[in-house]
């Protein structure tokens, strides 16, 4: 895993807004470039702000994903949702106010730091409507995440991956009958670990399947997985 770019060059060339996501039931989209990297930014300031007890920096990431259009989802036993969620659909995702709760163990007292957090807190409190779904995942090197997903028949579904470039990374999508419906992963002889993996299919018939993302590499690997 590489060293981060200072934070302060990275949101100084964020976009301001990024574009939403479609939800035509006829339109199949994945997240936008612009959503995708503004949740790779949030994901790390979180665990920058993790690393230096940052209340802070911590603040700044909690604004971000509640003005965001997407939800940070933690991928370990989160079900992959394609298309829209459906109702009564439970995951675990981040939620801003749990973060500024998390920094306020931080503060050690300091009257402005608690105050600024109330501030975000009540922001916070006023909730959000996110088009996408993030997952993301600290993949050790030689490891394996898998999610289960259910795809319709007839539709078209996607997964695309976004890795940090330090590890090859490999996708599969297996179905119900333990066939594999789609892989994409560097060629065996070039040497080169793609930042971006996708994988698209058309079920036959509504099913069940198992996404997994394997690191390949000899180090750890911060991953993003979206889907449509």
């Amino acid at each position: 895993m590489r060293s981060m770019v200072p934070f302060a060059l990275i949101l100084a060339a964020l976009p301001v807004a990024a574009a939403p996501m479609a939800h035509d039931d006829h339109v199949e989209a994945t997240p936008p470039d612009a959503v995708i990297a503004r949740a790779e930014l949030v994901r790390d300031l979180i665990a920058r702000a993790r690393a230096d007890r940052d209340v802070a920096m911590m603040i700044v990431a909690a604004r971000m994903l509640q003005s965001g259009d997407f939800v940070l989802v933690q991928a370990e036993n989160a079900p992959m949702v394609f298309g829209r969620t459906r109702a009564g659909e439970r995951l675990p995702v981040t939620a801003p106010s749990a973060l500024l709760i998390e920094a306020r163990g931080w503060a050690g007292g300091d009257a402005d730091k608690l105050a600024a957090i109330e501030t975000a807190l009540a922001e916070a409190s006023k909730g959000i409507l996110p088009a996408a779904i993030v997952y993301t995942h600290d993949l050790p090197a030689d490891r394996a995440l898998t999610m289960r997903a259910r795809a319709e028949g007839g539709r078209l579904a996607l997964v695309r991956v976004r890795g940090d470039g330090d590890a090859a990374l490999e996708l599969a999508v297996i179905d119900s009958s333990g066939r594999v419906a789609c892989r994409d992963r560097p060629a065996v002889t070039s040497g080169i670990a793609r930042r971006d993996l996708l994988c698209r299919w058309t079920p036959g018939r509504t099913e069940d399947y198992r996404i997994t993302l394997t690191n390949k590499g000899r180090v750890w690997t911060r991953a993003i997985l979206v889907s449509n």
